[in-house]
């Protein structure tokens, strides 16, 4: 009778752990991703209270310090792949762990990007050039390969792709005579599909549990190759494209077929077989749509044969994929190919023996929703096209297709019913277009129409169970209602004068949804999930799902709305923090602003403080995690965008719901990238409200995991064999002692096993900071040497003033003179050279073009470097001068460039003039 208990208690404990590791891995996270969004703000905000080398010097020396604390925890343990004794492993991934100082060199990664664009910034060398970008992929190789992490992975990879697609862009490699898009994005696909096939083969030698790196590079291919339609497009205007576009066709087929095999045969993926069949779907759609006009020059034809072939495809795919799906789970020993409902990180899995019993029931519609929604989505575009190309009123077709439902769900069977139901589905769609469009009935009021769709929606979604169509009718009914919501809304969250932290003020509709409306879908989500037994969450996860995904969709258009050109001193004098606590003061002019700020502060609070009452974590612990999340949704509770990613995350961990979770990040990540772009806060503001909240949180795990092992829990030290203190509610083992307490964040480290050895590692993130350090100051001194030594010349320019994603703001420069206005004069693709002569005012104008680097003609003149972009546009020196924020009126009187050239033709733009060629 003693070994369920041991058992129970083994589990108990074992659940304080999760949750304690969770919480902790989530403070570091949040905690580096704000200082990394910090740091670069701080970059860009290009501050003039310092000069360019102690800028210069200041970012060096914070990449030191981070390489530091790398060098110091990888000197003190090895990365966590051995087994602590009486904790499950929970920590394992794979056949590789996750090493400790992995952040650190994600966070190193970073700071070498800040310190190229930082350069870039100071010697005027252009806005995001494909060189910094190249140049960051190349030295953070050394990193990467230590790291040996997802998530230093993914950002390499994306440096690394926005470095070739810029490289491509100013036609360096590849110099056509016209615009190629196709070869373009065949190169990318290439490119990727070589880092696809290198990760696939060194896939157990870094840690990836959940196989994020394959994946994404998968989803790189398809895009690149989706982009080669652009081809397809461009054939429109040829005489004979129909060679090409059969040759398009039949590589992108022998691709994606050979992705079919591999992650059928030889390393099976459900969800890359999910990414590949949606390829498959809308690839072919599209290209037929596309080929069929060029033969029959039909709309009405080619809008029917791609319908027609979108809706084959989907179908041939759901077919192939639930064989696929049904032969992966007989199989005997293998897990059902799901990703739906698998868990959270490693560390907060379940058993893989509950989790196959979990899923084995599960079909290839729930574990592969990404296929039906896109393809539905996609294929119901089609179908509206192709009624209003054939002019039929949209209430007839809405009719045929609600009639041909009822039939077929109650007249068939359960294949029937799947039918049934989707077209009863379009059927209502298509309704509530011709209510809003009103072309053949006009509805006076649209309220009672709105309120029997919205009925009929979720009519329909208790008729069918199955994930992706229950979701699309929630979100349908719930847009419905947002839609109608302006008409009963009591106004009270608008005011024309007030502007909140977001910076920017709504209409009276979309403000009365985004403070009134979305926090009560939220709340109803919250509890639908938290409070609801499972019997009830099953049939109403989906409901919950779109309470959750209809304002957070709100809130990226409510973001995206922002002004780029904005007054940067709006509240001029006045410091950040006291803003966003100003938000805070009672009494309130308006109250339900007020209560969806404390809505959004106070849920993330909330489930936090369940999970922890749920898992029976002591008080201590529940203390820690509630104060940072009060003091986050403190200083966050006006960009609510913020808010509920950090809800997302803490429902994903306590559901064991990984697609939630990864949606809660990837949102957090979107919301800090439009905070950069707001203007109507100072970057340097920004930098600093975000850097000290990241230090804080960093500074919070460690003090937490150095003072709060999991080893004393409830307060009570374990002596020296590990064990807990009698009285402490440690679980007890079989003979009535407490189990050890070991913690997976605390146990020490082994200096053996499957682990890189010691020295190799040190070195290599010594070596990786020498080559970051030695390419950053050897370009500064080349730099230098061109200021000093350099041939001043000017030239005109015409300036326009955007903002860059980690350089701050900037002119865009386009040089004009007598000799540029001539189309001829770069006709040449293989001339890289040219030369300028001056005039009576000392203003230099383009003469000729040369091949390769030679004396200028005439004594006076000038030879420099210039590339070209994808456009065609020629690139003269840079495109960009970047200027600290806010003065951007004072650099809008540059009329002239002045810039340096040495002897090889290399230049620099060194200042702007104004009309009399004074420096501004």
């Amino acid at each position: 009778m003693q070994a369920p208990t041991a058992h129970s208690a083994q589990s108990g404990h074992d659940q304080i752990v999760r949750w304690r590791l969770f919480f902790n891995i989530g403070l570091r996270v949040l905690g580096i991703g704000l200082l990394a969004s910090g740091i670069v703000t701080w970059i860009a905000a290009n501050w003039d209270g310092l000069g360019k080398f102690e800028r210069i010097a200041g970012v060096q020396l914070l990449l030191v310090a981070v390489v530091a604390v790398a060098l110091v925890q990888a000197w003190r343990g090895q990365p966590r792949s051995g087994h602590t004794p009486g904790v499950p492993d929970l920590a394992r991934s794979g056949r590789q762990g996750v090493p400790v100082f992995a952040g650190a060199l994600f966070l190193a990664c970073v700071v070498t990007g800040g310190l190229l664009a930082l350069l870039g910034q100071t010697y005027q060398t252009g806005a995001d050039p494909w060189t910094l970008f190249g140049w960051w992929a190349l030295l953070a190789i050394p990193w990467l390969l230590v790291a040996r992490s997802w998530f230093v992975i993914v950002l390499w990879l994306v440096v690394l792709n926005t470095a070739n697609i810029l490289l491509l862009g100013t036609q360096v490699l590849i110099s056509p005579q016209r615009y190629t898009p196709m070869g373009y994005a065949w190169v990318v696909a290439a490119i990727n599909a070589g880092l696809l096939a290198g990760a696939e083969r060194l896939r157990s030698h870094y840690s990836d549990p959940y196989r994020v790196v394959p994946r994404l590079l998968v989803l790189i291919i398809l895009i690149a190759l989706f982009c080669t339609l652009a081809a397809s497009v461009e054939s429109l205007f040829d005489d004979g494209p129909n060679q090409a576009m059969l040759l398009q066709a039949v590589l992108v087929g022998v691709v994606v077929s050979g992705g079919f095999y591999l992650y059928h045969r030889v390393r099976p993926d459900f969800f890359i077989l999910s990414q590949l069949a949606v390829f498959t779907v809308l690839y072919a759609g599209t290209y037929v749509l596309i080929a069929s006009w060029l033969f029959a020059e039909s709309i009405e034809l080619s809008v029917a044969l791609a319908f027609v072939v979108a809706l084959g495809g989907m179908l041939g795919c759901v077919s192939w994929l639930r064989k696929v799906y049904q032969s992966q789970a007989d199989a005997p020993g293998q897990p059902a190919p799901s990703d739906s409902s698998a868990a959270l990180p490693a560390a907060v899995t379940d058993t893989a023996t509950n989790t196959a019993k979990a899923e084995s029931a599960v079909t290839p519609a729930q574990s592969s929703p990404l296929l039906f929604l896109f393809s539905f989505g996609f294929i119901f575009l089609l179908g509206l096209a192709l009624i209003v190309v054939l002019e039929i009123p949209l209430a007839g077709a809405a009719g045929a297709a609600l009639v041909a439902g009822l039939l077929a769900y109650f007249a068939a069977g359960g294949k029937g019913r799947v039918s049934g139901v989707t077209l009863m589905l379009v059927g209502l769609l298509l309704l509530a277009f011709e209510v809003f469009n009103g072309t053949y009935i006009d509805y006076a009021d649209r309220a009672l129409p709105v309120l029997g769709l919205i009925a009929g929606l979720l009519l329909l979604y208790h008729m069918h169970q199955i994930p992706w169509f229950q979701f699309l009718c929630a979100v349908a009914a719930l847009v419905l209602f947002a839609i109608l919501w302006p008409q009963y809304s009591p106004g009270l969250a608008f005011d024309h004068a007030d502007t909140g932290l977001s910076g920017y003020r709504h209409d009276a509709d979309w403000q009365s949804f985004v403070s009134e409306l979305a926090p009560v879908y939220i709340v109803l989500a919250t509890v639908i999930l938290i409070g609801l037994p499972q019997a009830w969450l099953r049939r109403y996860k989906m409901l919950a799902w779109s309470l959750l995904c209809v304002p957070l969709g709100a809130y990226v258009i409510d973001m995206s709305g922002l002004p780029y050109s904005g007054n940067h001193s709006a509240h001029d004098g006045q410091n950040m923090l006291a803003m966003v606590l100003s938000k805070w003061r009672l009494p309130t002019r308006f109250p339900m602003v007020y209560l969806c700020n404390l809505v959004f502060a106070l849920l993330p609070v909330g489930g936090a403080w369940l999970s922890a009452r749920r898992s029976r974590v002591c008080a201590v612990d529940q203390a820690v995690v509630v104060l940072v999340l009060l003091a986050l949704g403190v200083l966050w509770g006006d960009l609510p965008g913020v808010q509920l990613g950090l809800l997302l995350c803490l429902l994903g961990y306590e559901l064991r719901y990984r697609s939630m979770l990864v949606v809660g990040v990837v949102s957090i990540i979107a919301f800090l990238a439009r905070f950069y772009f707001q203007l109507h806060f100072l970057l340097l503001d920004k930098a600093y409200f975000l850097i000290a909240q990241g230090a804080v949180l960093l500074v919070l795990a460690l003090l937490w995991y150095q003072l709060r092992p999991v080893a004393v829990i409830g307060g009570r030290p374990a002596d020296h064999h590990g064990a807990s203190d009698p009285i402490s509610d440690t679980p007890a083992g079989r003979d009535g002692s407490r189990l050890p307490a070991h913690d997976t964040l605390s146990a020490p480290e082994t200096r053996s096993g499957r682990g890189w050895p010691r020295v190799p590692v040190l070195v290599s993130i010594v070596a990786g900071l020498v080559a970051v350090l030695a390419v950053a100051n050897v370009d500064i001194l080349q730099k230098e040497a061109i200021i000093r030594d350099g041939t001043r010349f000017v030239v005109a320019l015409r300036p326009v003033d955007p903002r860059s994603l980690m350089q701050g703001d900037y002119m865009t420069l386009n040089f004009a003179s007598q000799g540029g206005d001539d189309g001829n004069l770069f006709s040449d693709y293989s001339h890289r050279y040219v030369e300028l002569k001056p005039d009576a005012q000392g203003v230099y104008h383009f003469t000729r073009t040369l091949p390769q680097m030679a004396p200028p003609a005439q004594p006076g003149n000038v030879v420099v470097r210039y590339r070209r972009q994808l456009d065609e546009r020629v690139l003269f020196v840079t495109d960009a001068y970047f200027f600290p924020e806010g003065q951007g009126e004072h650099y809008a009187r540059a009329r002239y460039g002045e810039f340096r050239v040495n002897q090889d033709g290399v230049a620099l733009l060194t200042g702007l003039l104004d009309e009399k060629q004074n420096r501004l």
